[in-house]
């Protein structure tokens, strides 16, 4: 067994190591699986129904790619993201014309090597996403693509985005296997064009690394943080809302566009940051009208615009422009600003973001009841 490296106790932390290492491992990614996801995707191609199952960060890259499959492949083979618990608690009938993906990090979560084992059982076929040492019961999957090594920081980054980008590159092969007809701008050719540009823009917004610690120290002592993103972006709202608890323990909460404004937003006032991940897209109006709502009770916008936007960015307290993607490949970029910002509010508010809190005794003794 591989001895853990030393806990780092100042800057920088494993975390941020991880997030700067995500242009190369997203171009190492489609390097690496450019051949090995065909033979998969044509085996997805050729099911009844698919089914792509995770749970916490994995659960997040769940349903980013289901948008993108269903976008891409359409009615041709029905795709559903599943939680990982719900999927064993409540699962589905699956046959040999089924397929099932499993998304895990380490490949050692209880709910993850059981969905696959379920999976396996009733003798769908199996695809594991997951690193290169996952644990031996994530390993009998029909197929295994690996990601990065398991990270050591618990606030997991490049894990993220390269299993995004690996069930990216199976969106795109399932729907050429399958010949759909898909909308302007998503044929095959542009959308492998657009998935290579990924690792560039990952690296712009890296430069930028300094104007956004300064975002996090303005707003460190703001009570909650609230982020905001729809189509594949929504995932990306609650993820950066899992690592700001994990790595700074603070109230805060990831919305879709439109459901803040049905309820939700009658809790912001100038004690929260809001946080608006507004490409060119369906919910870019909904970010204006937000940003207005926000002035009117004194709440301060964090707004990442492509560049080039003026509108949103005239609204927001502050804004970052990222570089133009294809707003289907967006949250490989939309989603690095966040976790810089993650990481950077936890320095600011003094914590370590690689622990997991467990350096808080009340959290370790709290953990000692449970088992993930």
């Amino acid at each position: 067994m591989t001895t853990p490296p030393p806990a780092r106790t100042g800057h920088p932390y494993y975390m941020h190591d991880a997030i700067l290492r995500q242009p190369a491992a997203l171009a190492e990614m489609q390097d690496k699986h450019a051949q090995t996801v065909q033979p998969v995707a044509a085996e997805l191609a050729a099911k009844r129904h698919v089914y792509i199952v995770g749970i916490g960060t994995s659960w997040h890259a769940v349903l980013v790619a289901e948008h993108w499959f269903r976008r891409l492949a359409g009615a041709a083979v029905p795709v559903d993201g599943c939680h990982s618990f719900e999927f064993c608690a409540y699962p589905p009938p699956l046959t040999r014309d089924d397929a099932v993906i499993v998304v895990s990090h380490r490949g050692t979560k209880t709910y993850s090597f059981l969905a696959l084992e379920l999976a396996k059982a009733q003798g769908a076929y199996t695809v594991s996403i997951t690193s290169t040492a996952p644990g031996p019961r994530l390993q009998v999957a029909d197929a295994e693509l690996n990601t990065v090594e398991p990270e050591v920081s618990a606030a997991f980054t490049v894990s993220y985005t390269t299993a995004l980008t690996v069930l990216a590159m199976l969106a795109v092969e399932t729907a050429a296997a399958l010949g759909v007809n898909p909308t302007a701008g998503l044929e095959p050719a542009q959308l492998r064009a657009g998935l290579a540009a990924t690792p560039a823009a990952v690296s712009a917004v890296l430069g930028n690394e300094e104007t956004i610690q300064q975002t996090a120290r303005r707003f460190h002592d703001q009570r909650r943080f609230v982020s905001i993103g729809w189509g594949p972006n929504t995932a990306n709202a609650y993820e950066a809302a899992l690592k700001i608890k994990e790595t700074s323990a603070v109230d805060c909460e990831g919305l879709q566009v439109e459901q803040l404004l049905h309820g939700p937003f009658c809790s912001i006032d100038d004690q929260c940051l809001l946080t608006l991940m507004a490409p060119p897209g369906a919910g870019y109006t909904r970010c204006l009208d937000i940003a207005r709502a926000a002035a009117a009770v004194n709440a301060p916008v964090w707004a990442l615009v492509q560049e080039g936007d003026t509108e949103l960015t005239a609204l927001a307290t502050e804004s970052l422009p990222l570089p133009s993607l294809p707003e289907i490949w967006s949250p490989l970029a939309y989603v690095t600003p966040l976790q810089l910002f993650t990481y950077h509010l936890a320095l600011a508010r003094g914590k370590n973001p690689d622990r997991f809190q467990q350096d808080n005794p009340r959290q370790a003794e709290a953990r000692t009841h449970y088992e993930l």
